[in-house]
């Protein structure tokens, strides 16, 4: 293995899947350990992780070879993070054949793989493809090599391997003993998807569950799977939590880790009184990469061997700890297939005021504000949107849009300067409304000019309509 690479490109997708969940368990050792970093460790390393990645970028990407002229990539220091221009989704979307660093690699070809994936699989070798709608209303395409795409899952996942140490002292054999299920998305590009998808345990397979569809569906495989760990969004919970007071979920789990959305302090609430043995873990990542890794104390820290993240306020200046941001700076430091430097991502950030109890150095996050997903609910039918919004991440020319839940269907709002196959968009929020099970579901379009944004400028992605109105 070359450069953390694999060899044939006739390798199958199950073969590569194998090798990678093989070198995701020799590099957890490794992310373990960086959690007891001490701070002048963490911020050597993020020095030189730096001065590597604007190298790499300014010698194989034109973009930032021009971006970047003014910056001296050997002698740089993190100081030096405020003299780069902040990078917009609009700029990675517009540029990204002169921003990704895979020789003949192309937007227009990995949109086109994206259309026609009906599984996770690799591309350009042993690169993966990962698809977000992101807060900012623009869909955005993200691609990993093999070792950087093993790297994020190793940052995120160690909080959660750190926290299986209670069941390992129990007899529990870790990895291959711990049942796990996941509550979850389907088959698409999301992050949360292909990574589950990449990195799965065949000698211990997770059920799999959708989180998409009616939560009845799932009791009886949840209490079939008597699952040690659950992995699910914060909005399925409550559902959850009811299905086991009144009897018709009957599971015991030991770890629960909400990601996805926002984790109100109600739900938590309600979780860990419904299963008071069971460590609450959260975490909040991104595609751009990773970003943080959950915490027993609470709240998460940000993987800063892996990333760095300028929590900024209107002005684009740092807020204090205990402030909340307006939007954050986000740098990949270990992704070189696709640099992303700088990059500007309008989640609220609320860093912590204290150090963490569990003396990890890594900088503590108490909350990520706005995140959470509303759902569309018709009578007893409820669907979270982004299963709506899948149909507009594979129409590469929208650049922002808006789901509006209607009374009998949904209503998709676009800016666009391209064309964009309208036909085909609601043709396949369509066939999701009908999957669902929505009677004769109506799909309308719609082109604007723009959108009405909040006082930040956020773009609010799905509108449900008031409780009870559907």
């Amino acid at each position: 293995m070359k450069n953390g690479t694999m060899g044939a490109a006739e390798m199958s997708a199950e073969a590569r899947r194998a090798s990678h969940l093989a070198h995701f368990y020799t590099l957890l050792p490794e992310m373990l350990s960086h959690i007891g970093w001490s701070r002048a460790d963490i911020d050597a390393h993020r020095t030189t992780a730096l001065r590597e990645m604007l190298a790499h970028a300014k010698a194989h990407s034109p973009w930032y070879a021009a971006r970047l002229g003014h910056i001296d990539a050997a002698t740089a220091t993190l100081a030096d993070l405020k003299r780069i221009p902040v990078m917009t989704k609009h700029d990675l979307m517009e540029h990204w054949d002169e921003i990704v660093t895979i020789p003949g690699a192309s937007r227009a070809e990995a949109e086109a793989a994206l259309r026609t994936m009906k599984d996770q699989f690799y591309i350009w070798g042993d690169h993966v493809l990962l698809a977000s709608g992101g807060t900012g209303g623009r869909p955005g395409l993200f691609v990993y090599d093999f070792d950087s795409l093993a790297r994020m899952w190793a940052g995120m996942a160690r909080g959660f391997f750190a926290s299986l140490m209670p069941l390992a002292m129990e007899g529990v054999a870790v990895p291959n003993g711990v049942r796990m299920a996941t509550v979850g998305g389907e088959t698409s590009g999301h992050g949360s998807f292909v990574l589950s998808r990449v990195f799965s345990n065949p000698n211990n397979p997770t059920t799999n569950l959708s989180g998409w569809r009616t939560m009845p569906d799932n009791y009886a495989k949840l209490n079939e799977a008597q699952p040690h760990f659950i992995f699910t969004y914060p909005s399925v919970v409550v559902e959850l939590c009811e299905a086991q007071a009144n009897g018709r979920l009957n599971i015991s789990p030991r770890i629960l880790y909400f990601g996805g959305e926002q984790l109100p302090q109600a739900i938590y609430d309600l979780a860990k009184a419904t299963w008071p043995k069971a460590d609450i873990l959260t975490c909040w990542g991104t595609s751009e990469g990773g970003g943080s890794f959950a915490c027993r104390h609470g709240g998460y820290h940000i993987c800063e061997d892996l990333v760095i993240i300028e929590p900024v306020d209107g002005a684009g200046q740092p807020i204090k700890p205990g402030q909340l941001s307006e939007s954050i700076y986000f740098t990949n430091l270990y992704n070189k297939a696709l640099p992303i430097i700088r990059y500007t991502i309008d989640d609220v950030f609320e860093l912590a005021e204290e150090p963490c109890p569990c003396g990890s150095q890594h900088t503590k996050v108490r909350q990520v504000h706005g995140r959470s997903v509303d759902k569309f609910r018709y009578g007893d039918i409820v669907i979270a949107p982004v299963t709506l919004e899948l149909a507009a991440l594979e129409q590469p020319n929208i650049l922002e849009y808006q789901i509006q839940q209607t009374q009998s269907g949904a209503r998709f709002l676009y800016r666009a300067e391209l064309p964009v196959n309208e036909v085909q968009l609601v043709a396949k929020m369509h066939a999701v409304l009908l999957d669902f099970g929505v009677t004769a579901p109506e799909v309308t379009i719609e082109k604007v000019a723009g959108f009405t944004r909040t006082a930040a400028g956020k773009l609010k992605h799905f509108l449900p309509l008031p409780e009870g109105a559907a």
